[in-house]
């Protein structure tokens, strides 16, 4: 007989909203209103499901509380000026050994406030499909039955939330409309493979009711009116369905289980502009990584050498990386030369140091470079204005190129490339002439210079899949987030962590 084990105290009161119980007793509290009250008028739900989209992009963002930082430094891509939420621990320098994530500590905010805040957002949205299949809500506009509307967004959410978990955690709980919250049990823990699965049955929802059904959607969603219709939301429904496919490999030898076909289904249909907020906008007052690593303002952090030393010459002097270990305090490197356009433009030599800390070198240079970022972080700046960056077209096009790479339309995957490389970069190394072994170098390339620094989250996810030795995770670097101690402690299941240790993946030595 399945032993049923409520869930820990934290992620119930989460699920049930404000119908909380005591944990691992069934007793109400009747000085709370339950689910049925608090979500009984189906006329709220638009709001409610603005305040689901507002919150995604914030938390996936990681402002002010570096969740989603931390994934940026252990990549290489961003290098941490000050040392707030570990963020300098997790970056690679000479005989350095990358620390495990640190999953014994109940109090400590990476990663419970990443697996938290995923289940707050799903709490709300389930609790909404649940309540309108239970009850038989109906949302009427113009006195015509439009609950395809809240459905269409509430299934496009769900599977953006799970996506990310996937992709994050190497399980989860998987809670649905139909889960009963009462009997969640150790087996309601899936495995990463499931999750995705889970993702893209939502995803797959969503861009079945965005297509037998034409609509202008609520207001307020995403800036720019980014799922304005019908078909922006199913675009952007098929371009994270591609990402939950493409991005879950943890190794290059996953990489090769892709399947490509699928990817292409997708993403051949993915977005058609940038999703960004205009600064300053009501509700948009936090900032991303990009943003603290503007030239004019704060930098908390910088962009990491590795992408420098990528992009420059071979053995040009101004892109040494790993710097040596005798690089010490006060000392600085040449500016870099690059046959790509973007360094000098994206990325600008600044070697001055300017932060809240009294600076970037105070427990030694090695840890950041001389470049900053001068893309996707206008707002940045004092004046609060500027442009806030989540998710690129770029990334829909080098995800397209890739799956045409891998699917064999050449011609597709070299357009794409060179809609950056070329127009952007002003390189001209990449046509159909080109070998498949430099096409995709070249996708990874353009990612790691055009997708990584939005969501700080991308370049992880590309640096752990990628089949290109060199572009791959340093030595030791976690690959995925465990389960927080905290869920791992109330079921009396043991602690385990990731990074750390040499793994037999770890085959490209720095």
């Amino acid at each position: 007989m399945k032993k049923i084990v409520f869930t820990s105290c934290f992620i119930l009161t989460i699920l049930l909203g404000c119908e909380p119980y005591f944990s691992g007793l069934d007793i109400k509290n009747d000085h709370q209103p339950d689910i049925e009250t608090v979500m009984g008028d189906i006329n709220q739900y638009p709001s409610l499901i603005g305040g689901a989209y507002n919150n995604w992009w914030h938390h996936m963002l990681g402002a002010y509380d570096g969740d989603t930082w931390i994934l940026a430094t252990n990549s290489d891509a961003y290098t941490a000026g000050a040392g707030n939420w570990d963020l300098q621990v997790y970056y690679y320098r000479r005989n350095y050994e990358k620390p495990m994530i640190p999953n014994t500590d109940k109090n400590a905010g990476f990663p419970k406030t990443l697996w938290y805040n995923h289940y707050s957002k799903i709490s709300t949205v389930r609790n909404m499909l649940a309540m309108i299949s239970n009850k038989g809500l109906i949302f009427k506009e113009d006195n015509k039955d439009q609950t395809y509307k809240i459905l269409a967004n509430c299934y496009f959410l769900m599977g953006a939330f799970y996506t990310e978990l996937s992709l994050l955690f190497d399980k989860c709980f998987i809670i649905t409309e139909e889960t009963d919250l009462q009997k969640i049990t150790v087996d309601d823990i899936r495995p990463a493979s499931e999750v995705k699965e889970t993702a893209l049955s939502y995803l797959d929802k969503c861009i079945e009711l965005c297509n037998s059904h034409n609509f202008s959607n609520f207001t307020g969603l995403l800036p720019l009116d980014a799922v304005g219709d019908n078909i922006k939301l199913r675009q952007f429904a098929k371009f994270m369905a591609a990402r939950a496919i493409a991005y879950q490999p943890r190794t290059k030898a996953e990489y090769a289980d892709i399947d490509w076909e699928k990817v292409k289904n997708y993403i051949s249909e993915g977005l058609t502009m940038d999703i960004k907020a205009v600064l300053p906008m009501q509700g948009w007052q936090e900032w991303s990584y990009a943003a603290a690593s503007w030239p004019g303002g704060n930098q908390w952090g910088r962009v990491g050498l590795r992408v420098i030393n990528m992009m420059a010459y071979p053995n040009d002097p101004g892109a040494i990386w790993p710097l040596p270990i005798d690089f010490g305090q006060g000392q600085t490197l040449p500016e870099a030369n690059s046959p790509d356009y973007r360094l000098g433009t994206d990325f600008v030599y600044y070697p001055s140091v300017n932060t809240p800390t009294g600076g970037l070198s105070y427990d030694g240079y090695s840890k950041y470079s001389s470049y900053v970022l001068n893309r996707f972080s206008e707002s940045g700046q004092p004046s609060g204005e500027g442009e806030l960056y989540f998710l690129t077209k770029a990334e829909s096009d080098l995800l397209y190129a890739e799956a045409a790479l891998h699917t064999g339309d050449i011609s597709k995957a070299v357009e794409l490339i060179n809609n950056t490389r070329q127009k952007r970069g002003k390189l001209n190394d990449i046509n159909i002439n080109s070998t498949r072994e430099a096409i995709l170098e070249a996708i990874f390339y353009e990612r790691f210079v055009e997708c990584g620094y939005a969501y700080t989250a991308t370049p992880f996810y590309d640096r752990r899949r990628t089949p290109i030795d060199k572009f791959q995770l340093t030595t030791r670097s976690f690959r995925q987030l465990p389960i927080p101690v905290l869920e791992l402690s109330f079921y009396g299941l043991e602690t385990y962590t990731f990074g750390g240790e040499l793994e037999a993946y770890d085959e490209y030595e720095f």
